[in-house]
């Protein structure tokens, strides 16, 4: 299992409207190996607002699908022309341990 986090920095006041847009349907809830999408807000420091858009695939193959599918592309389109975004950063991690309640 893979964990992908996208770290999104963002001009104070402009997190919300971002958020938004992954709730729109885009297609990746459709995508082979797609398990689930978390969209955090942190609190502003400093007149930045951080967005983490964590989504969780059933492996690398299943990423990749994902990026090089025509839905990605159009799902990003514009994406570095918006003028509330200060910094990003793009991270995976391999789950290797899980904890439910009760195990």
């Amino acid at each position: 299992m893979l964990v992908v986090t996208n770290t999104i920095k963002i001009k104070e006041g402009h997190g919300e409207a971002l958020a938004s847009r992954f709730g729109a349907d885009n297609g990746v809830q459709s995508m082979p190996g797609f398990i689930r999408m978390e969209v955090w807000q942190g609190a502003p420091k400093e007149g930045v607002e951080e967005l983490k858009i964590c989504t969780v695939w059933e492996s690398e193959e299943a990423l990749s699908g994902w990026t090089s599918s025509p839905a990605f592309r159009d799902s990003h389109r514009g994406a570095g022309r918006n003028e509330a975004i200060v910094g990003a950063s793009l991270d995976k991690y391999e789950l290797i341990l899980s904890r439910n309640p009760g195990n």
